[in-house]
């Protein structure tokens, strides 16, 4: 089969005019020389232009055609190349911050001139020559691209045949009934079916259009629309199909607008637009106004390979249309595909062998019916098992010429893209097969290699992003099929792509000698890679001599699984027009110093690699748009970092060992992304971070020894989107943030430091979303927070928070607030936000009916949030298999409630049905909040003990009165889970390797709640319970213990930042914490319930660092312990509701770090002690019901407290 890179050869000659067209000498001083030189290649690049639809076309059938349009190409290209490469030396030459003149010093505009007058005179000999043989070939000039006519398909009656459909049962009585029925709001209803190029959109539409039940319709009409939207043509087809008195091609609007009207009017239609693709919503709306007459039910199907063309329908403006959902064709499954190969077979009876191979190239259709059809016409022809061995083992697209009928309904997609958009298609053949294509990457490459341009003042990213929906609608992207476990420190999923085999046949076909791929053992017969300008090299050895035969002209490479393969220090010295350079799948320990001779390098991926250090001559890539880092050993930038001026995308993220950044990052002035996520060493940000004025998004999520933002950073005013998830050393933000005015995503979740935001925080008058989630220290939200226009609120797990504002009530513009279940002194204000503002979105079901049923009608309602009762009732699993939960994709929260009552004795047979019922009960995949109230059964149910696989995103469980079990869940292995809460489970003795698995790691988990875990005996925070290995529990913020009896941490406990412990004397650290690793140290300390024993509190003194004390409803306490004079650094003493303490030791007054001392309910106490005076430090005193201390304070002892700023009687 012929390739057919000659098909991008109309689209590189309109790109490179273009870049002519903006006047490049303008831009370059050295080529204004040469202007009137450049504007005549432009305007013959544009006169052939002007042909190059007709030659694309004819280049199928002429080898001479196709040799002239590589030609044309190549030309192009070569002009491309000349004007970035002397766009770059200028740059690099005008240079004043980055001395790099000598390095390039044969860049001198005297020596250039002349260089520049021989190029310049050999591209115009070249592409004159070029322009002379198109007159040959007598080239029409096309107005715009149309596709070749794969399938003669032509605008025509559809006949009354059997339709023959494999597959599509379902969709068939979808849309059949769509059809048929007449409830809808609007007069007239269209049923779009959206699909790939061969998915059988026409087949399923006709097997409608022909059923006897259509017969109902008093108007039938089948219109092929195709490329060309002409709505005469449309409506003077449907005028001749009834009356048969009209051509299709008359014209006349007015005479076709009143004879549609006068057929249409008073009936039912049914009206059926085959392989629609305009876009534009006034053409569409053109075309319903003048089909408006046919009466209430009418229908009209569309298909179409694009969702843009089912959006555009979905918002057509007359009233009397409606369009519903649109039916999506997803792929066959391989049986399918066989069954549709069978008939094409021609009865050849096959025995066992050919069967099996037969269902293997099956599933080489990729579930496109077109493709079965064909490969069922190729085995037909070469019907043997080494034929049909071969083409098994074949790629679809080296079967000969005439079996090119594979791919026309791909095909014909591809060629009605723009211009652009097929360089962007083509492109994606250097992805190797089966891979996962990030969305953001792809774009930034094709803006590196010129693909994309902004115009009208839509960016690049948005037209990268315009052409990826584009990719999507015709399904030559889809979404990555293995899903992504979201982060929850990030503020959206990294988007992943993948391509279907055939289409990625397609683009490797469009592509042909413009991409190379060479892979060792392969034997790569190419002799002449001249053309070859995208490059893929895989599994690549040590002793590769890849790099000996480089591509002169390569403008992309992809290195992949490239593991063991040595970079040369020269290994890229010969690929000067490099713009891409992907190395992420190597695994080198330092970078080539050739890298940073690529002048015109645009995109450089060096991800994963274990290199501790950037080469110095960075500074030289001043082309640089794109720079990704990631996970990388790096420990320092190099200092002249900043001269990469055209730097926009720079990501970090993961750089571990990372300390610093250089002053000169601020002179990024370009840059509109940085990531900096996980960057664990970096304690703070240059003063000079505030010089990016274009930075929009800035991740510094889990950078947790960040103390503070630098007052600069106030000075992004273009910033939207800021992360400081997981930061938990940063203990305030700037009060300057109001500055940040187009802010409208700040994630703070676990900013366990941070205890109040300020004020100016309220002036951010574009800010949606606001994430405060498990700050664990936060007390008070600003007062004036009700002002802003919050789009969504997260409050979870700020377990310290004292209310919300009367404003925030007010605020009309929230739609999501996020529950509150472990934020306890909120959780009833937040429920109150949520009703009053109807919020919820919840839904409730109730085991004494029929559940399954209930769950069936789930899947319309879009709820949110489900809680399930009384499921103890459900004793009939029928219907179960139907109605399943997982299909609820909108659900976040579920709640399952087994009301068994407090006796712990349950029959067996009880405790079975509990497992059974769970066991149906699988949530979605996406769900973030399980809660698990009275389930009796002693086993959990197979998606429960593998949660990681089912529910991956989980962060938040609830296990309450699980009176059977006796080992927990692995909890510990899911990668998401922020907090565990677990009470009154009898039979549960130990926690331990089962928690957590081979592999899992518990270092998101930020909370654990325990309550009335009388059997509690030990739970492991190593895998073995060894002191010697990984602690699995490094960033605890809370730990919340009660009635707890018998619990101990083994080895020891997690260093939680605040602890509460009630008559649970043994969680506090017995021995301390060893030397196991931890993020976190104590913070708060708050006892409560009856007073430790000696023992218990001599534990504490490996609490040392806290600087809060809460002593609350202690019972026999009458002084306070010695113990607690080891708490140095203390800075707030409170003590609350104890009964029996009577006196204040004269040591008190050591703390002299003391700010702030709360002494609630204490009757017994009638004096502080004199030492008190030397607290020097202390600002606050709040004295609440201890009548005998508040008068003593008042009179006598009023000396004691003389030098207190503030002090509170009440």
């Amino acid at each position: 089969m012929s390739g057919g890179a000659e098909m991008i050869a109309g689209a590189v000659v309109q790109r490179v005019a273009g870049m002519l067209g903006q006047a490049a000498w303008e831009r370059v001083e050295l080529l204004q020389r040469f202007s009137d030189d450049f504007e005549e290649m432009k305007g013959t690049l544009i006169t052939v232009k002007a042909v190059t639809a007709d030659a694309e076309k004819r280049s199928q059938r002429s080898e001479s055609v196709r040799l002239w349009l590589k030609k044309l190409k190549s030309a192009a290209y070569n002009i491309e190349d000349m004007i970035d490469e002397l766009e770059a030396n200028t740059k690099i030459w005008r240079s004043s911050t980055c001395p790099v003149k000598l390095v390039f010093m044969s860049f001198h505009p005297l020596i250039t001139r002349f260089t520049l007058s021989n190029k310049m005179r050999k591209i115009r000999e070249e592409l004159d020559k070029i322009a002379e043989e198109h007159r040959k070939f007598n080239f029409l000039q096309l107005a715009d691209t149309r596709p070749v006519n794969m399938n003669n398909q032509e605008t025509s009656v559809v006949s009354s045949d059997k339709i023959e459909m494999v597959g599509r049962e379902s969709e068939k009585t979808r849309i059949l009934n769509l059809a048929l029925q007449n409830d809808d709001p609007a007069k007239i209803s269209i049923i779009p079916i959206v699909g790939l190029g061969g998915m059988g959109k026409t087949t399923l539409a006709k097997s409608v259009f022909v059923a006897k039940e259509t017969n109902m319709f008093e108007v039938k009409a089948w219109v092929h629309v195709s490329m060309e939207f002409d709505v005469n043509k449309i409506v003077a087809t449907i005028i001749s199909q009834v009356e048969g008195s009209l051509q299709a091609n008359d014209t006349r609007l007015q005479n076709l607008n009143s004879c549609l009207q006068r057929i249409l009017s008073g009936k039912i239609f049914l009206i059926v637009l085959d392989d629609l693709w305009e876009k534009r919503g006034d053409s569409l709306e053109k075309l319903m106004k003048m089909l408006q007459y046919g009466k209430e039910g009418s229908k009209i199907i569309v298909t179409t390979r694009s969702d843009q063309v089912a959006k555009a329908l979905s918002i057509i403006q007359p009233s009397e249309f409606h369009t519903v959902p649109p039916t999506r064709l997803e792929a066959l499954s391989s049986d399918d595909c066989f069954s549709i190969m069978n008939p094409s077979l021609q009865g050849n009876r096959l025995d066992v062998d050919l069967i099996k191979i037969g269902e293997e190239i099956a599933k080489k259709c990729g579930g496109v019916p077109l493709v079965a059809k064909a490969l069922g016409y190729v085995m037909n022809k070469h019907c043997t098992k080494e034929a049909w061995i071969a083409l098994k083992d074949s790629n679809i697209l080296e079967i000969k010429d005439d079996d090119y009928g594979i791919m026309s309904g791909l095909m014909l997609s591809y060629y009605h893209m723009p211009s652009h958009q097929k360089l962007c298609f083509m492109y994606c053949s250097v992805f190797p097969k089966s891979h996962n294509i990030d969305h953001d990457s792809l774009i930034q490459q094709w803006v590196a290699l010129g693909f994309i341009q902004g115009d009208h003042g839509i960016s690049l990213h948005q037209v990268g992003q315009d052409c990826i929906n584009d990719f999507l609608g015709m399904s030559f992207l889809t979404h990555s099929t293995t899903p992504e476990v979201l982060d929850s420190g990030r503020f959206k999923p990294t988007l992943k792509f993948h391509m279907h085999d055939v289409v990625h046949d397609l683009t490797r076909y469009v592509a042909s000698e413009e991409f190379s791929y060479v892979k060792t053992m392969m034997h790569n017969n190419r002799t002449d890679n001249r053309n070859c300008h995208y490059q893929l090299l895989m599994n690549h050895e040590e002793s590769s001599s890849a790099f000996k035969s480089l591509p002169p002209k390569v403008r992309a490479m992809h290195f992949r699984e490239c593991n063991k393969l040595h970079l040369p220090k020269q290994a890229f010295s010969q690929a000067l027009y490099l713009r891409v350079l992907d190395l992420s799948g190597c695994h080198v320990s330092e970078l080539p110093g050739s890298v940073c001779k690529l002048k015109l390098l645009r995109y450089l991926d060096a991800s994963n690699l274990p290199i501790p250090n950037f080469p110095k001559s960075l500074n030289r890539l001043l082309n640089l748009q794109t720079l990704i880092l990631s996970n990388t050993s790096l420990k320092a930038l190099p200092t002249n970092v900043g001269c990469l001026q055209k730097l926009q995308y720079f990501d970090l993220s993961g750089c571990v060992n990372l300390h610093e950044l250089p002053t000169s990052f601020g002179n990024l002035s370009a840059l509109l992304f940085l990531n900096l996520a996980s960057c664990h060493e970096l304690p703070t940000l240059p003063e000079s971070f505030g010089k990016l004025h274009k930075l929009q998004f800035l991740n510094l999520s889990d950078c947790y020894k960040l103390h503070s933002l630098p007052e600069s950073c106030c000075q992004l005013h273009d910033l939207t989107h800021l992360e400081l998830s997981d930061c938990h050393n940063l203990e305030k933000v700037p009060d300057c943030i109001d500055q940040l005015s187009k802010l409208e995503y700040l994630n703070m979740t676990s900013c366990s430091k941070v205890q109040m935001l300020p004020e100016s925080l309220c002036k951010l008058m574009m800010l949606k979303h606001l994430n405060l989630s498990f700050c664990v220290k936060l007390e008070h939200l600003p007062a004036s927070i009700g002002v802003l226009r919050l789009q969504s609120l997260d409050l979870e797990g700020c377990f310290f928070l004292d209310g919300l504002p009367d404003g925030i009530f007010n605020m009309s513009t929230l739609v999501h607030v996020e529950r509150a279940v472990f934020a306890i002194h909120i959780r009833s204000e937040v429920d109150k936000l949520r009703e009053q503002l109807n919020l919820e979105r919840s839904c409730e079901l109730d085991g004494r009916g029929d559940l399954w049923s209930q769950i069936l009608e789930l899947e319309k309602t879009g709820c949110l949030e489900l809680q399930i009762k009384d499921l103890q009732n459900v004793k009939n699993l029928e219907g179960a298999d139907q109605a399943k939960l997982l299909n609820s994709s909108n659900l976040t929260s579920l709640w399952l409630s087994w009301g068994h009552g407090e006796s712990s004795m349950v029959e067996h047979a009880d405790a079975s049905v509990d497992k059974s019922v769970l066991e149906k009960l699988v949530p979605p995949r996406n769900l973030r909040h399980l809660h698990l109230n009275g389930y009796m059964s002693i086993d959990f149910s197979r998606w429960m003990l593998d949660l990681p696989s089912y529910l991956p995103h989980l962060s938040t469980i609830v296990l309450l009165n699980l009176k059977g079990c006796s080992h927990l869940p692995p909890l510990g292995r899911l990668p998401n889970l922020r907090a565990l809460w677990l009470g009154r489970m009898p039979n549960l003795k130990s926690v331990g390797r089962e928690f957590y698995g081979d592999h899992g790691s518990c270092s998101k988990l930020r909370i654990i709640l325990l309550m009335e875990m009388d059997n509690l005996e030990g739970w492991w925070t190593t895998r073995t319970s060894n002191e010697d290995e990984e602690f699995l529990i490094p960033n605890l913020h809370l730990l919340f213990a009660a009635d707890c009896p018998k619990l101990k941490f083994l080895p020891y406990p997690p260093r939680s930042v605040t602890w509460i412990v009630n008559n649970s004397d043994h969680v506090l650290p017995e021995h301390g914490f060893g030397n196991l690793s931890s993020i976190t140290s104590p913070y708060v300390l708050c006892i409560m319930g009856t007073s430790p024993s000696p023992e218990a509190w001599h534990r504490a003194r490996y609490l040392c660092s806290i600087e809060c004390l809460v002593l609350l409803s202690l019972t026999g306490l009458t002084t306070l312990p010695q113990v607690i004079r080891c708490f140095i650094s203390l800075r707030e003493f409170s003590v609350d509701g104890c009964d029996d303490l009577e006196t204040l030791p004269e040591w008190l007054g050591d703390f002299t770090s003391l700010r702030e001392i709360e002494i609630v309910s204490c009757p017994m106490l009638s004096s502080l002690p004199e030492s008190i005076q030397r607290l020097t430090e202390l600002k606050k005193l709040r004295i609440t019901d201890c009548p005998a201390l508040s008068e003593k304070c008042q009179g006598e002892d009023k000396h004691k407290i003389a030098h207190i700023p503030e002090v509170e009687f009440e």
